[in-house]
């Protein structure tokens, strides 16, 4: 058994548990098997829920984490939930090696490989991007995407909302889409500020909510808030996540299906931007003469800085 406050590198937790348990406690020896039995619901627990559950004192369970070479029961967690993601990186790997490959990636990594070699990184990169666009393409239900653009177009105001690192960078461009269109938009990738503009929402404004895995608790909260204030919710996520279940239209990006290598930023943003073009676009086709001149007031406006650009689309 280790010695209490020893570290351990994290991503051990549980095969260290299982290699421990014949000479724990009777205190310990509970604690272990519901970490194991149930690991993802012990990361969401508190030191005071598993003492009840157990019928343990909540000194006991901190001196347990000491035991197993954590500093605490966060420490705990957090060592856990890295052993858990990390595992479950290696599952959709183990899964995206297993599936077919797309016909249109299949063509790629053919023509590739007569040229180049197969195994280089960058067609690795390339290949996994367009099998999310495909993907995304062939999962895009267009009705869903008509009923989102005639909701936006229509709307007193539309508020964004993203949380973390490419879901608040793809919320903002959402909004750089829209208010070129004059659309009334709003982005916010704070959680707090986020639930005070859900709360002052009405029947009319649209709320758009763009999440990789739609599990942020933050934005499950501001969805339900705007839901109970009578606004419509359009969400760009995986439809079978708590946000996409919830929302009243889900344009669907899947996430679980990516599968990609452990260092490679994950293709679904390209996919995820996919969508938001073709919302746009939606969008401005409602809208119609008057997105068109919009658009043409805009680029006026700018080609006073740098000049008539060639070839770049009105849009931009």
């Amino acid at each position: 058994m280790s010695q209490p406050g020893a570290q351990i590198d994290g991503g051990d937790i549980l095969p260290r548990l299982k290699g421990m348990m014949e000479s724990m406690t009777r205190s310990d020896l509970k604690i272990a098997k519901l970490i194991l039995k149930s690991p993802n619901e012990f990361v969401r627990s508190s030191v005071r829920s598993v003492a009840a559950d157990l019928g343990l004192s909540e000194p006991t369970v901190l001196r347990f984490c000491r035991t197993v070479g954590c500093e605490g029961f966060k420490d705990l967690k957090f060592r856990l939930i890295q052993e858990l993601a990390l595992a479950q990186a290696m599952t959709d790997q183990r899964e995206r090696a297993a599936r077919p490959v797309h016909a249109p990636v299949r063509e790629v990594q053919a023509m590739r490989s007569l040229a180049e070699g197969d195994g280089e990184v960058g067609d690795r990169v390339f290949d996994t991007i367009i099998e999310a666009l495909n993907r995304t393409r062939d999962t895009l239900v267009e009705d869903d995407l008509q009923a989102a653009a005639a909701a936006i177009a229509r709307a007193g105001r539309v508020v964004i909302y993203g949380i973390g690192g490419s879901s608040a960078a793809l919320a903002t461009e959402i909004h750089n889409r829209l208010f070129r269109l004059d659309v009334p938009a709003m982005v916010f990738t704070d959680g707090y500020a986020q639930r005070m503009s859900a709360a002052i929402l009405s029947e009319g404004d649209v709320a758009i909510f763009l999440s990789s895995t739609g599990r942020p608790r933050e934005l499950q909260e501001s969805l339900e808030l705007a839901k109970y204030y009578k606004a419509s919710c359009i969400a760009i996520t995986d439809a079978e996540s708590p946000l996409g279940r919830d929302a009243d239209i889900c344009l669907h990006v899947g996430l679980a299906a990516s599968g990609i290598e452990e260092f490679q930023p994950n293709p679904m943003r390209f996919a995820q931007l996919f969508v938001i073009d073709r919302l746009a676009y939606a969008v401005a086709v409602t809208m119609g003469e008057r997105a068109h001149l919009m658009l043409r007031r805009a680029r006026g406006s700018v080609a006073w800085l740098h000049g008539i650009a060639p070839r770049q689309p009105i849009g931009d």
